[in-house]
């Protein structure tokens, strides 16, 4: 129900804007004489208009939003796809899917003068596009060309209504799952209806695969695997977000494997390969309409080019799995956009691919540019100019292209900065704790030389520490009978491992401790530096403060070389992959209690450390570090004294940042995010 009689009018007036472009865009395609600006024109500006009204008024009623959704496709269905001729393609690969078994392996130019060659076929081979090319559409598709063909032959309604009731399907899964003024933003798209129902492009289809794939997630990751498989039989390109099967259960990427394997094998085993050639022609060849990668072709050609092109978009695709902390939270659509961005050809239905992820995201960039890319049709050949190359954009298209995307990506990326400051400037831990219960937590393995003066000092430089644990991780001399001498509270771990005793500790906490303090027990922090490190946290200041050993003072021999050289690289991989600096990956730091809650911590030996700081970075924790000084310790060092307690420590910590970026933690992350 709508609010209001004047929500009632404006969504009246939304649809009737919709119904009006959808229903031009439909008469101009059943034109004799099609003109092609007129057609790309209108639809880039209704586009570009239906945005600005749903923005403005968004609409809140989802049976709306589908009933809309529903009359825009039924009206066009009425038009023709005047203005493509990748269906016939499409016909012409069902066709022989059905007839042979195979599109596969053999040119459709082949067949201009075969008899056997049925009248109906005619037209169709008269307008598939680059006939002297055997077909790249994935296996998948050809299922679908197979089964169009065998119900409506080589009419191309049937194509048109399997790709109408995808997208239907795509916008259900859609307002399942998000607000109706948002899904409105792609169900009443005047590109999205069009390339779909009027142009019929299939990738949508893809698109439809992955939302589902993530909305079963880890529920059901045999399904979703399976669905993964499929969307990357329909294009390729979809591989693009199967980072996401890693962090389901291995069920799934193996599922994913064979699911496409199993696809591909259909037609691999008949003899005629599987398009890989003509894939590979068209990746290497094709120059249409590219963004970024113009500027990487003008400097550095084609070979070098294509090669940036494809280490620049992959690096970035990997960063941006690897800072999701959820599958739900992976940015999709900013992951597709990056390879439009660095791709050497760029359609208009490519948005299909990206779009469905943008619902809800906060940032526009993807919905304008279905205002920007449809003057990609303002081509030479469609214009009929014989002094442009055929598949050449107007340069004043192009521009205006680069123009609305570069305005639409700096709204954004303002708002992206302003949120971002916005956010660091309220940024407060929970409340000051004024009369805080601190506990210390030291894990300790055959320290009997160091514990009794460690409990000591802590206990000296905190007067009023409510609880002191010394865990006893499997020690075989006097520790643990030093530490109850010095009134520690000893616990009792045998499993061997740093983490496996920080949280044996962590389970000896009492009920009413506010802070947790983690320290060695061989003598090497300075304790006196604890007040200054549990300070912030009972300021308000900080959920978590790092006593950093690299910005205070160290006695010398303190540290090895690989353990500088560690605190070297986990910190910049952390700042690389969440935007988060730290200097050390030290063990003196505290942390208040509810925070220690959130972060789950599971570590059981050398990545304690790491995966604390790594996930109170993807909580958006509050975190300080402060300059500690480091002495040497007292006894042999059970990890940097030997060889193969260094090699053991430094391959954990890498496996726990690798973890940790591409596995599930928790629900939605704080990622800043702009308003609609």
């Amino acid at each position: 129900m709508f609010a209001s009689g004047k929500d009632y009018c404006v969504s009246s007036g939304q649809l009737v804007t919709l119904i009006v472009a959808i229903g031009l865009l439909a008469l101009l395609s059943r034109i004799s004489a099609p003109n092609v600006l007129a057609y790309a024109l209108t639809l880039a500006g209704f586009s570009g208009m239906m945005m600005a009204m749903l923005w403005r008024w968004p609409i809140a009623n989802a049976r709306l939003v589908f009933a809309g959704a529903v009359m825009a496709h039924a009206i066009a269905l009425l038009g023709t796809p005047a203005f493509e001729d990748d269906y016939f393609r499409f016909i012409f690969d069902g066709w022989r899917t059905i007839t042979v078994g195979t599109p596969y392996g053999v040119t459709p130019e082949s067949f201009f003068a075969n008899p056997a060659v049925q009248p109906a076929l005619g037209p169709v081979l008269d307008g598939v596009n680059y006939p002297e090319y055997p077909t790249i559409y994935g296996p998948v598709l050809q299922f679908a060309f197979a089964a169009t063909y065998a119900l409506f032959g080589a009419d191309p309604m049937g194509l048109r209504l399997l790709f109408t009731i995808a997208n239907l399907a795509m916008i259900v899964l859609l307002l399942r799952r998000h607000a109706p003024g948002h899904v409105a933003f792609y169900a009443w798209n005047p590109l999205v209806i069009a390339e779909t129902s009027l142009h019929l492009h299939p990738d949508g289809l893809m698109a439809l695969a992955i939302a589902a794939a993530v909305m079963v997630g880890h529920r059901r990751p045999i399904l979703a695997g399976a669905l993964f498989g499929m969307a990357a039989g329909v294009k390729l390109v979809a591989l693009a977000a199967w980072p996401l099967l890693i962090r389901i259960r291995p069920s799934g990427l193996i599922t994913a494997i064979a699911t496409l394997g199993a696809a591909y094998a259909v037609f691999w085993v008949q003899g005629q390969g599987v398009g890989f050639d003509s894939t590979a022609t068209f990746a290497t060849q094709w120059h249409f309409n590219p963004m970024l990668y113009e500027a990487l072709f003008q400097a550095l050609r084609w070979d070098w080019a294509r090669l940036a092109a494809l280490v620049m978009a992959g690096a970035l695709v990997v960063w941006m799995h690897a800072r999701g902390r959820s599958i739900e939270d992976v940015p999709l659509s900013a992951i597709f956009g990056v390879i439009l961005l660095f791709a050497p050809a760029v359609n208009s239905w490519y948005l299909l691919w990206l779009l469905p992820f943008a619902v809800e995201r906060g940032y526009i960039w993807p919905f304008v540019a279905t205002a920007a890319l449809p003057l990609s049709y303002i081509t030479g050949l469609n214009l009929g100019d014989p002094g442009m190359e055929a598949f050449a954009v107007h340069p004043m298209a192009r521009m205006s292209q680069w123009a609305i995307l570069a305005v639409a990506t700096g709204y954004d990326w303002r708002g992206y900065r302003r949120a971002a400051a916005r956010n660091h400037g309220s940024e407060r831990s929970g409340a000051i704790l004024t009369q805080a219960k601190i506990a210390v937590i030291m894990p300790a393995l055959n320290e009997e030389a160091s514990i009794g003066g460690v409990v000591a000092g802590i206990g000296a430089a905190l007067p009023h520490v409510t609880q002191i644990i010394v865990v006893d991780n499997g020690c075989t001399d006097n520790t643990a009978a030093i530490a109850r001498s010095a009134g520690a509270l000893v616990v009792l771990e045998q499993e061997r491992g740093y983490g496996a005793a920080c949280l044996a500790g962590i389970a000896a906490l009492r009920d009413d401790i506010d802070i947790v303090l983690f320290i060695d027990s061989d003598g090497s922090d300075v304790l006196t530096d604890a007040p200054f490190i549990v300070a912030p946290i009972i300021d308000g200041r900080a959920d978590m403060v790092i006593g950093s050993r690299s910005m205070g003072v160290q006695e010398a021999g303190a540290m090895t070389a690989p353990q500088r050289f560690g605190n070297w690289l986990a910190p910049a991989l952390i700042r690389l992959i969440w935007g988060v600096r730290y200097t050390d990956l030290g063990p003196f730091r505290a942390i208040r209690r509810s925070s220690l809650s959130a972060l789950n911590m599971r570590d059981r030996d050398f990545g304690w450390t790491v995966e604390m700081q790594v996930r109170a970075a993807k909580l958006g924790m509050p975190i300080l570090e402060i300059p500690t000084g480091y002495r040497r310790r007292i006894g042999v060092s059970k990890i940097s004294g030997t060889i193969d307690g260094v090699i053991k420590a430094g391959v954990k910590i890498l496996y726990v940042i690798g973890r940790e970026a591409f596995g599930d933690f928790g629900g939605k992350t704080n990622l800043q995010k702009g308003t609609r």
